[in-house]
């Protein structure tokens, strides 16, 4: 096999870790629909729903949210406004696309930073969710924010640094889904 170059195999294995951590997240969305889905049957049938189904939701709903965010980064499916950088030349577009992405880490690895420390406090104190009926302690929830959040501002990093790590158009999947409705439009 051919030998990669460092940054290609850092690419690699940051796409693995994305790949993992998208799976995870598939697998607790799927615990949400369980949930809900054992909750609404016991609350219609037995009168009684999971205990805390509603807070285990919200803690869920953290994970699908916050752990994508860098496999989102790679493949460039963020939103993004084009109407203006796309009358510009490439060169003026890598520009504000390299500011952008500096923007977006300074702000995004501070949010990471601010809620690691909030993590950490609430780990300290034992904080238990508000009108938790089991007692479950807030700072898994909460942790996942920081770590979703940093490794996102990895990706970003990474991007800033090696251009290579940039998704190419061909894999922007919005990019792909406007240009099909546009031609088909035609």
């Amino acid at each position: 096999m051919k030998n990669k170059h460092p940054i290609d195999r850092l690419i690699t294995g940051m796409n693995r870790v994305d790949f993992v951590v998208m799976v995870i997240a598939q697998l607790l969305l799927a615990a949400m629909v369980v949930i809900t889905f054992v909750s609404v049957l016991g609350r219609t049938f037995l009168h009684v729903s999971v205990p805390d189904d509603l807070l285990f939701q919200e803690m869920l709903m953290v994970a699908v949210v916050f752990l994508p965010l860098s496999y989102v980064q790679s493949i460039g499916g963020h939103l993004e406004v084009t109407v203006l950088s796309d009358q510009f030349s490439k060169r003026v577009q890598t520009t504000l696309i390299s500011l952008g992405l500096v923007l977006a880490l300074m702000i995004f690895s501070w949010m990471a930073y601010l809620s690691l420390r909030q993590a950490i406090e609430s780990y300290s104190i034992g904080e238990v969710a508000y009108g938790s009926v089991l007692y479950i302690p807030e700072w898994p929830a909460k942790a996942l924010i920081p770590i979703g959040l940093a490794w996102w501002s990895l990706r970003i990093l990474l991007q800033i640094i090696f251009t290579r790590a940039r998704p190419s158009e061909a894999q922007n999947e919005l990019r792909q889904a406007l240009d099909s409705s546009v031609s088909h439009n035609n």
